[in-house]
């Protein structure tokens, strides 16, 4: 198995503060405000002692995350009793017969990209894609289960910078199902849809969950993810609103995109990570998201997608953000 590695920006880089809606870089207190103080204060900042323990408590967080995942995940081994621990085992009878059909089609290889698409997957944009997944069961027995953690368990991590609400995998013991569904169904598909993406495997990813809700995480700002390929499973619950939207890959920005599609219940959403996007602000309800970052060892060696350089290997004792030692 693989050792994984982050790189040294993961610290710095993509701190997010909500308040202003603003991506920043922390390196040390001069650069901030060299780099920000005017814009902060153009958007309104009125207490830099706020903002500066704001951005500063990130950087902490970012650096203690692989311990504190470690801890939260055995807290919550030893405090919480599932609801349904069937759900936490992979079973095809989870997932919906077409996209368990898409999986195997794409790992037989007998069809053309053109001719999977077509056949199977619905098209928002330019690669971007939709299939229904998960089963109504799964999905509302696997909401139900979130709601009950979320309410028993409060050690836990914080999915990234940009969400308060969520949970990951790892420390809600959902980390071996989501395993399982990448080698039996996402990896395939991938190969298939993304392969420059793929490169020569998937050989880690970053899973998490998503809550939006009134008077919490109601919108997501414009953003890419820090992976090669993105799976986007609406759980549900009654929403409206929340819309997710898309414009051009990073290394495109003189191109002019725009789309736009709800997020439906049972239904994956995938793409190229580096796609930018955001979602559109909750009206009512609330919705749950399982979220998956499929992460190639072999694309992102070349180059770290946070600071577009080639990545300065830090050590983690989980998957980091999936880089490896290039073997010579």
């Amino acid at each position: 198995m693989n050792k994984f590695y982050r790189c040294e920006c993961f610290a710095s880089h993509n701190v997010f503060i909500a308040k202003y809606r603003l991506h920043v870089k922390y390196q040390n207190e001069e650069q901030f405000w060299n780099d920000y103080g005017d814009v902060l204060k153009e958007r309104g900042m009125t207490d830099r002692g706020k903002v500066l323990e704001h951005v500063k408590t990130e950087v902490q967080r970012r650096l203690n995350l692989d311990d504190m995942i470690t801890r939260n995940t055995e807290y919550a081994k030893k405090n919480y009793t599932p609801l349904y621990p069937q759900i936490r085992s992979f079973k095809r009878e989870w997932f919906d017969p077409k996209f368990i059909e898409l999986a195997e089609v794409c790992a037989d290889r007998l069809l053309s990209k053109s001719q999977i698409i077509d056949r199977y997957l619905d098209t928002i944009g330019a690669e971007i894609y939709t299939i229904r997944a998960f089963t109504p069961q799964f999905c509302s027995q696997l909401v139900e289960e979130l709601d009950n953690f979320n309410e028993k368990i409060l050690q836990r991590s914080r999915p990234n910078t940009m969400n308060t609400s969520g949970v990951i995998v790892e420390e809600f013991g959902l980390l071996d199902f989501v395993n399982q569904a990448i080698s039996n169904l996402l990896s395939p598909i991938s190969s298939v849809i993304f392969p420059e993406w793929y490169g020569s495997g998937t050989d880690s990813h970053k899973s998490f969950s998503l809550r939006y809700e009134l008077g919490k995480d109601t919108e997501l700002a414009y953003h890419y993810d820090n992976a090669e390929i993105t799976f986007n499973f609406c759980l549900g619950n009654k929403f409206s609103g929340a819309e997710v939207y898309f414009t051009h890959m990073t290394s495109e920005e003189d191109k002019e995109e725009y789309y736009e599609a709800d997020h439906v219940p049972g239904v994956v959403m995938f793409h190229r990570a580096r796609q930018m996007h955001g979602t559109l602000p909750l009206l009512s309800g609330s919705r749950y998201n399982l979220l998956t970052w499929l992460r190639s060892s072999s694309v992102r060696n070349k180059m770290c997608p946070m600071c577009r350089s080639v990545p300065k290997l830090v050590p983690s004792s989980h998957m980091g953000d999936g880089f490896t030692i290039p073997t010579q």
